[in-house]
């Protein structure tokens, strides 16, 4: 009799232990990009093995004063990249990068220069990236070279900062995080050296193509150095930077969505040798990298 009694109490109570077990299980298991009330974790986290492609344009106005002379050089580019990897766990990520497309075109007051980019388009490369946008080795995109306005350029500088740096931390929209980026271009001797101090805030949500996105903006400013030679004229350059991003990325996914870059950099150019002269100049620039759907 004690015996049924106890099977009686126990079956019960061992059907409600179980669901508490399983509803505690649930409530253990975290979004892994967090949540919005105790903040998101936003951090790179790519499809496996799935292309994504992103287009970016840019504009730039540079102002100049040689010799007296005042003169303008304009910049336009386009390009379409389509990023993957194998391994979206890994820290750091391995980015398989591919150029789709690429175009770009100088007016100077002398003439105007569309390069060819037929050793450049469809070309392969892979950097480093760790999942709070740090990228790194670059000696890959070191290798694929254009000409522009007399200089040999490589693809390296266009992916040292491309992908906006997160937090460790979990943050609430108001929440800012500083962190720095270094650029470095340089070929033939030649160099020219960007090291920019940033500060993020998480602004809010916004919905951009379909995507639920944080909104984060991006005060920038920062130097410039520069040293080269060119027809035996030896320049140095220093100069001062700043500006504004504001990007979009997708929390629940994982990807950048889109940014969208606005700046001004003053510069001061001297040179020695058979001339010596100071040139003054001041470049504006507009660039967006935007996800093709």
């Amino acid at each position: 009799m004690k015996t049924r009694k106890f099977l009686r109490v126990m079956i019960p109570a061992g059907i409600v232990l179980t669901a508490i077990f399983i509803l505690a299980g649930c409530a253990s298991k975290k979004n892994i990009w967090g949540d919005k009330e105790k903040g998101l974790i936003l951090s790179y986290r790519f499809p496996e093995s799935k292309s994504l492609k992103y287009i970016a344009t840019g504009d730039m106005v540079q102002n100049m004063e040689m010799m007296g002379q005042k003169f303008e050089v304009t910049l336009k580019n386009y390009q379409v990249y389509s990023l993957k990897t194998d391994d979206p766990s890994s820290n750091p990520i391995t980015m398989d990068i591919t150029v789709d497309t690429m175009y770009l075109n100088m007016k100077t007051p002398m003439n105007e220069t569309t390069p060819g980019m037929e050793d450049v388009i469809g070309r392969n490369f892979a950097i480093k990236l760790t999942p709070i946008g740090k990228e790194s080795d670059f000696s890959q995109a070191e290798e694929i070279t254009f000409h522009l306005g007399g200089e040999t350029r490589s693809l390296s500088a266009e992916f040292q900062g491309f992908f906006p740096d997160f937090p460790a931390n979990p943050v609430k929209p108001g929440d800012s995080w500083s962190y720095q980026d270094t650029i470095k271009e340089e070929s033939g001797g030649n160099w020219l050296h960007l090291y920019i101090n940033c500060t993020a805030t998480f602004e809010g949500y916004e919905t951009l193509s379909g995507r639920k996105c944080a909104r984060v903006t991006v005060p920038f400013s920062g130097t410039l150095l520069g040293e080269g030679t060119t027809r035996q004229v030896e320049m140095k350059t220093t100069g001062d930077i700043s500006g504004s991003d504001t990007y979009f990325f997708d929390y629940k996914e994982g990807i950048l969505v889109k940014i969208r870059s606005e700046g001004t950099a003053t510069s001061v150019t001297k040179t020695s040798g058979e001339r010596e002269m100071t040139i003054p100049a001041t470049r504006e620039f507009v660039k967006e990298v935007v996800l093709e759907e």
